[in-house]
């Protein structure tokens, strides 16, 4: 009821489109009162909000940037991917980095220093592949010229959290299902998907174990739980009705009924 009613006073207009950079910066605007002083802030995003603005915007705070990269982007006048042939035949040294389930990952990955197109401050490259002969390659850069390839690629991959949120909210709680809705609706769909995430986060706290190691396995047990009451429910009904029609209309919910 308390939830209804909340959702009922979420009445608001219509915003105006805003785009990435904007929300982005909203984002960290909020945020950065709420930091502790003396604290080294580096931002991570990927390659969707690597806008000029946006990195300029945290240099002025003393934030470094930590992000990917397209293979169009351009350093020192030349796109990344450039230089990266011209470096295919060179020795890409290893990089091991512990990804978040705990195994070790293998890099191979080279770096080269410079400047990207309208942002005046130096950046460095790196080059990254999985394999020696891997054709395809990822692109991270860093405005922290005093990171190893190591420190970088390791803290990128703490990003990995938020691609698991987004996968389960899209997925699992329908959060990409609010197409075709009005504004509104759309705002209270939002409401109660984050609120479904939050019981999840605090079941997956208190419940994590060996047998619970992931939020898909939070979702398992909670589903199997309903099952659990849900049949628990039919039985019970059965044995005291002794209809087991009744029983399958009412827990089914089946129109006709069988004959």
């Amino acid at each position: 009821m308390r939830l209804l009613k909340f959702l009922d006073s979420r009445k608001c207009s219509r915003p105006t489109c805003r785009y990435r950079y904007r929300i982005a910066r909203t984002i960290l605007e909020q945020l950065c009162p709420l930091l502790p002083t003396g604290w080294k802030v580096v931002v991570q995003f990927d390659s969707w909000y690597a806008s000029e603005r946006l990195i300029q915007y945290c240099r002025r705070q003393s934030w470094q940037i930590t992000r990917g990269l397209r293979c169009n982007r351009l350093l020192s006048d030349k796109r990344v991917d450039k230089y990266a042939q011209e470096l295919r035949h060179k020795w890409y040294p290893k990089v091991c980095v512990t990804i978040t389930d705990g195994d070790k990952s293998i890099y191979y990955v080279r770096r080269r220093d410079g400047r990207l197109a309208d942002v005046p401050y130096d950046v460095r490259v790196f080059f990254s592949k999985r394999y020696p002969r891997a054709k395809a390659l990822s692109y991270f850069m860093s405005t922290d010229l005093s990171c190893s390839a190591k420190q970088v690629l390791q803290g990128y991959s703490w990003r990995w959290s938020c691609k698991t949120v987004n996968f389960y909210a899209q997925t699992q709680l329908g959060l990409a299902d609010f197409r075709v809705r009005s504004y509104e609706a759309v705002d209270r769909y939002m409401v109660v998907v984050h609120l479904a995430w939050a019981y999840m986060e605090q079941r997956y706290d208190r419940e994590r174990s060996s047998q619970i190691q992931t939020y898909g396995d939070i979702i398992r047990r909670h589903r199997d739980e309903h099952a659990v009451d849900w049949l628990t429910g039919a039985v019970e009904m059965a044995i005291e009705t002794e209809d087991i029609d009744l029983v399958l209309q009412h827990f089914l919910r089946l129109e006709n009924p069988p004959a």
